[in-house]
């Protein structure tokens, strides 16, 4: 199989995991039948920083426009079908696909990108693993206190509760070259109401007087007012604090990304999409709702399409560790799920005190839905697919 990249050698099989993987000795281009990229992201290829200089990689500051144009001047080497460029799992890095055989022609340089990329998973997949188990041992407690009355199985001990809460300490995520001006104004208006209802002795309340957003009510008059109010009235510290690292964190790179304008629209479009959800499908009777809860839910998804295998540093049910973001988004929706007052027992008391004013699994659900939806239409229109 003649290497398309050079055009001067051949590819020539070399064995991994058991696999015949074909690579061109001139370029270092790599040919993975469907299934085989895994010899690569899994780490059992191990010479794809080998390979003498081939052809110069697609420009740097378009990386997906070159990959485009070079896809678009070959055929595949498998079968002469046409091929395309796509950003491999949403990691910034192009690969070429066959649209028929759905083989990856890879050149030296994104094979070495990628190998980096899945690097950082492959060698905490044991600290993951462990920190799951701690969230669903946790959750299990939280089950038994209500079901069981004791976190012991009947055992009559008292188990010792971590708060299930999981907040992003810091963003492996490129440098931030300019001013985040929505992220900073989000971050100011709760912080300014909460600290002018301390000072006026009186609670932050919707435009109509109500202390919240009702569960389980559908939408009713005066909404739309409330709806746009509410993620800027916090009910407490603790959502607020929360709410805030989460912003600070996670907004400043997804504003890098889309710009100032359109991530007003997503924070704004995460606050209603998730207050319509908790007005219409949160238990009725459960604790009325204030705060960003949902939309810095939005800005989660979003994060999550644009950087999902970037390290964020985090907090989560005691411990500080770091995790790419799909796994923090795996973490963060056990969390939310172990928070919501919907589930009762000890774990929804404590956030019950602490969090007086919480969304509904629902509402936090469907923000995060919402910020997925948004990177995903942004980054196809990026991309050149739309």
């Amino acid at each position: 199989m003649r290497c398309h990249f050079c055009k001067i050698s051949s590819m020539h099989p070399v064995e991994s995991g058991g696999k015949e993987i074909d690579r061109c000795e001139t370029c270092g281009a790599i040919w993975f039948d469907p299934g085989e990229i895994r010899e690569l992201t899994e780490g059992r290829l191990t010479f794809v920083e080998q390979g003498k200089a081939g052809p110069s990689p697609p420009a740097p500051w378009a990386p997906m426009a070159g990959m485009h144009a070079l896809a678009a001047s070959l055929r595949c080497p498998r079968c002469e079908s046409v091929l395309s460029a796509i950003d491999y799992q949403a990691t910034g890095v192009p690969v070429i696909v066959c649209s028929a055989c759905r083989g990856f022609l890879v050149p030296r340089e994104s094979a070495t990108k990628l190998s980096e990329r899945f690097a950082f998973t492959r060698l905490n997949a044991a600290r993951y693993a462990a920190m799951g188990e701690s969230m669903a041992a946790e959750m299990k407690k939280s089950l038994d206190l209500k079901y069981l009355g004791n976190g012991n199985s009947g055992t009559g001990a008292n188990p010792s509760l971590a708060l299930p809460v999981v907040v992003p300490l810091s963003s492996g995520a490129a440098g931030i070259r300019s001013f985040p001006t929505a992220t900073w104004t989000f971050l100011a208006i709760p912080l300014i109401m909460l600290i002018l209802s301390a000072l006026g002795g009186a609670s932050c309340r919707l435009p109509w007087g109500a202390g919240g957003l009702p569960s389980g009510t559908g939408v009713t008059g005066g909404s739309i007012s409330a709806l746009l109010a509410y993620p800027f009235l916090p009910g407490g510290f603790l959502p607020l604090g929360a709410g805030m690292m989460f912003l600070f964190v996670l907004g400043r790179p997804v504003e890098e990304r889309t710009g100032s304008v359109p991530f007003a629209g997503l924070y704004i479009l995460g606050a209603v999409t998730a207050g319509v959800a908790h007005m219409m499908a949160g238990r009725i009777g459960a604790p009325v709702a204030l705060g960003s809860a949902g939309a810095v839910a939005a800005v989660l998804g979003a994060y999550l399409v644009y950087f999902p295998d970037v390290s964020i540093t985090m907090y989560g049910m005691g411990r500080i560790v770091s995790a790419p973001a799909y796994m923090f988004a795996c973490f963060w929706a056990l969390g939310t799920l172990m928070a919501n007052p919907e589930i009762g027992g000890m774990t929804g008391l404590l956030l019950r005190i602490g969090d007086p004013t919480p969304l509904s699994i629902w509402g936090s659900l469907a923000g995060f839905a919402s910020g997925v939806l948004f990177g995903a239409v942004h980054r196809s229109r990026e991309d050149r697919f739309l």
